[in-house]
């Protein structure tokens, strides 16, 4: 018993040593096979991947109602310009692929760099029909802070099989019926990071 117990524990460092130090995305489990003396495990295969296109990216953020957004990246044509031909978000395509075992990956962007000097730059997620599948979610004006995307208040969860899913991440400044001038021609910059927490995560760049 005292050998099955060293082993176990050793097992246990073993798998905070390689979290901890990142080199790699697989974890092992182990636990004891019924009554007898063998440890079984099993390595799980993180093969998550991620591809991120431009559908438009806007170079001076018009304010628009957060009640529009979906308007405004639903549209078959002009997506992010409004009836005046002015540019109200930026919109990124995102495909989320899987070679490995089933995973579920929580998303949140990682704000690299920001010139927005209020709160009002927002981001929404939707999905391959430009349905909306997250809040309306701020994003931090200070570097490194992370913003998680959420569904009623709480993190969105990716389920991955192994068929891949589309989402539009869309980015616009929220209209405040007021002046916003303090906002015009900013920039943002960041990444937006799909993670299996302790066991691995795919990201990718992207400024608005």
């Amino acid at each position: 018993m005292k050998d099955i117990k060293k082993i176990i524990v050793l097992v246990v460092v073993s798998v905070l040593g390689a979290v901890l130090m990142g080199g790699t995305y697989a974890y092992f489990a182990a636990s004891k096979n019924g009554t007898g003396t063998n440890i079984t495990g099993n390595t799980f295969n993180f093969g998550a991947s991620i591809s991120m296109t431009n559908t438009y990216q806007a170079t001076q953020l018009v304010p628009l109602s957060d009640s529009l957004i979906g308007t405004a990246v639903s549209k078959s044509s002009n997506k992010c310009r409004d009836i005046n031909n002015y540019q109200v978000c930026s919109l990124y395509k995102i495909t989320i692929s899987n070679s490995g075992d089933p995973v579920t990956l929580y998303p949140y962007i990682t704000t690299t760099s920001s010139t927005y000097t209020t709160n009002n730059l927002k981001c929404k997620l939707f999905n391959s029909s430009f349905t909306a599948v997250s809040d309306v979610i701020t994003l931090s004006r200070t570097a490194n802070a992370k913003t998680y995307i959420t569904s009623s208040s709480s993190n969105y969860a990716v389920n991955m099989t192994s068929t891949s899913q589309v989402y539009y991440l869309a980015i616009w400044l929220s209209d405040t019926n007021a002046s916003q001038t303090t906002d015009y021609s900013k920039t943002f910059s960041g990444t937006i990071t799909f993670e299996a927490p302790g066991i691995g995560s795919v990201k990718s760049s992207f400024t608005a």
